[in-house]
């Protein structure tokens, strides 16, 4: 009869393992899982701000006499770079900040070209140089300029 008690305690045993092996590896898929998920909600809420930044530029390149200048007293935080070259530094949060506390940059390049105005908005992560979002914006000036 002890014979018969030891094989169905064995055979618990190794059923129980196999239950605990089969949740160990479940719960190993889905920590995958929402590591995945929350690194693709940090892209996108990248790439989300990156897009409203650089809209926000050409928006206001667009609504003033479209130079540097012009563009620049919006933004009076920005330094300016060179000739038509401007950048604008933001902190993790994508608040405006200094570039001590940068986590992104948004580099804006404004070149005339005749009666029309070209701006390129681009917003890179500092961290490791990646460009997020890259936006080409033209305006019409009515004037030559040069």
């Amino acid at each position: 009869m002890n014979k018969y008690l030891k094989s169905k305690t064995s055979l618990f045993l190794m059923e129980l393992i196999i239950t605990i092996l089969l949740f160990a590896a479940c719960g190993a898929v889905c920590v995958r899982l929402f590591v995945t998920s929350y690194v693709m909600t940090k892209d996108t809420v990248e790439l989300n701000e990156s897009v409203s930044i650089a809209q926000g530029f050409a928006e206001v390149m667009r609504g003033c006499d479209g130079d540097i200048d012009s563009v620049m007293a919006y933004y009076p935080d920005a330094i300016r770079g060179g000739e038509g070259f401007f950048e604008v530094f933001y902190d993790e949060d994508f608040e405006v900040c200094t570039f001590e506390d940068a986590a992104y940059v948004s580099d804006v390049t404004m070149t005339p070209n005749g009666a029309i105005q070209n701006m390129e908005v681009r917003i890179v992560r500092l961290r490791d140089y990646k460009d997020i979002y890259t936006l080409n914006a033209t305006k019409y000036m009515n004037r030559t300029k040069g």
